[in-house]
């Protein structure tokens, strides 16, 4: 399966393309600039060449579906992970051709979706052998305007030049928390958590996981395998909450009404939390599940967030953004049923509190932290500390080069809520001076500034598919011109 990665397809020519044709670069090759290709490839017929470039060897793969050394599962059922909205079946149908017994209701290895990513695009680019793709495996470290065009500049030190530039780097890798800041470098933090891996011979008496949202729950699982197994976790987070349980049966749709239960709710952050817990209360005691009100309520988020001014969205953010976390991004049943059975054992053990220091003390780690509500700190001596907070969402503590290029140059403009940057309705960036950048495009999980949702598939896909639509139809009237 991993083979069908190597769907690449070059004409020899070099990325800036010949006379005449239109250049599109995609920077990223994870889901959003896969997606994107793919519907490059679908929508435009000639006289356009397509060059993703990624620095990672996968087509598809990205941060979240990259082989691991652990058979990491979807967060998501099957059913609902299909790249193309208009064929839900699609990634089962993938999964079934490759001898996979795999139904719409099972979590399947992340592994496996980059795969069917990687073979969808292959497929794109068989159909449509009259445009030119090419997947170059390289980092870009910066961007520049150039007249009309767009230069990229490689970490080797090569140029090429491209008439449209679509933006779709993933989640970065989570910021160093302020209380860690001291262990940067100490090789008894891990800031990757996808590089826990076995401690070298090193056995592990006790480990803290910084977070307890769904990259904490992969984190423990992956320490619960390392063998001889890890004796303590202590998982440490402001509010201690653990990720809401997917759904483990079907229960009947209850249909409510969500305009009128939204109704006088809008612009509010209070209003529009009440109404929430409402209308999930509603469908419960009609007997339904309290997530179909997430359900219903998700395409409209957008919508919703944008009604609210920046008082408003800073007041949700506080005060709702980790309840609505937990409920929103939900965890499979086994996974959290094996983390609760290591707390049970007790292996794991949750702790609400604060971060606020911690040092190096011998071979092991001192921390300090302080429960919530307590007046006093406490300390523990562990052996590893995991960053497991997320991706970093602010841009401006984003490490990447390519970001710090954008910003320098003022092609980017920082959220002011830290939630990603700020793009246009038509996927164009907005830049420092606060108008839109013509042909340089964003689309990926920092939509979230605008959007609110637009961290999972579901969502993506539509602004993939979107900016495909209108990308393709630029390289139409560039034809015709």
């Amino acid at each position: 399966m991993h083979g069908a990665r190597q769907e690449s397809k070059t004409s020899g020519q070099e990325p800036g393309g010949h006379a005449g044709q239109r250049v599109i670069a995609i920077v990223g090759a994870g889901f959003s600039g896969t997606a994107t290709a793919i519907g490059l490839l679908r929508a435009t017929h000639e006289n356009a060449r397509i060059v993703v470039v990624d620095p990672r060897a996968e087509t598809g793969a990205g941060v979240a579906y990259a082989p691991r050394d652990y058979p990491y599962p979807l967060n998501v059922a099957a059913g609902q992970m299909s790249f193309d909205a208009e064929q839900p079946g699609d990634f089962v149908d993938f999964a079934r051709a490759q001898g996979i017994h795999a139904a719409p209701g099972d979590y399947l290895p992340r592994s496996l979706y980059g795969d069917y990513l990687a073979a969808r695009l292959a497929a794109a680019q068989a159909a449509a052998p009259g445009v030119d793709c090419e997947r170059r495996q390289a980092r870009v470290i910066g961007l520049r305007r150039a007249g009309a065009r767009f230069e990229l500049w490689l970490e080797d030190g090569s140029v090429f030049a491209a008439d449209a530039v679509v933006l779709a780097f993933g989640n970065p890798p989570p910021a160093c928390p302020d209380g860690l800041l001291g262990l940067e470098r100490d090789p008894r933090y891990v800031n990757d958590p996808w590089t826990i891996g076995a401690p070298d011979g090193r056995e592990l008496e006790s480990v803290l996981l910084v977070g307890s949202g769904l990259t904490m729950i992969d984190a423990a699982l992956r320490l619960a395998a390392i063998r001889p197994r890890v004796r303590r976790i202590h998982v440490l987070s402001r509010h201690g909450w653990l990720p809401q349980v997917q759904a483990t049966a079907a229960l009947p749709a209850s249909s409510p009404d969500v305009e009128a239960a939204l109704a006088g709710a809008h612009g509010s952050t209070r209003r529009l939390t009440t109404a929430i817990r409402g209308l999930a209360a509603r469908i419960a005691d009609a007997g339904g599940d309290w997530r179909e009100a997430i359900a219903l309520l998700r395409p409209r988020l957008p919508v919703l967030w944008r009604e609210l001014d920046a008082a408003q969205r800073a007041r949700f953010l506080r005060h709702a953004r980790v309840a609505w976390d937990s409920h929103r991004h939900r965890v499979p049943a086994g996974p959290l049923a094996a983390v609760q059975s290591l707390a049970r054992l007790g292996v794991l053990e949750t702790h609400a509190g604060r971060l606020e220091g911690a040092t190096r003390s011998g071979d092991a780690i001192e921390i300090a932290w302080r429960p919530r509500g307590a007046a006093q700190s406490r300390a523990w001596l562990v052996d590893l500390v995991v960053n497991c907070t997320g991706p970093e969402s602010r841009a401006v503590r984003c490490a990447d080069p390519l970001v710090r290029s954008l910003l320098a140059n003022g092609l980017i403009r920082p959220d002011p809520h830290g939630l990603g940057i700020d793009v246009a309705d038509d996927g164009c960036v907005v830049g420092r001076d606060g108008a839109p950048v013509a042909s340089l495009h964003y689309v990926g999980p920092w939509l979230r500034a605008r959007d609110w949702e637009a961290t999972a598939v579901p969502e993506l896909r539509i602004a993939a598919a979107r900016l495909a639509r209108r990308l393709a139809a630029a390289s139409t009237d560039a034809r015709a011109a």
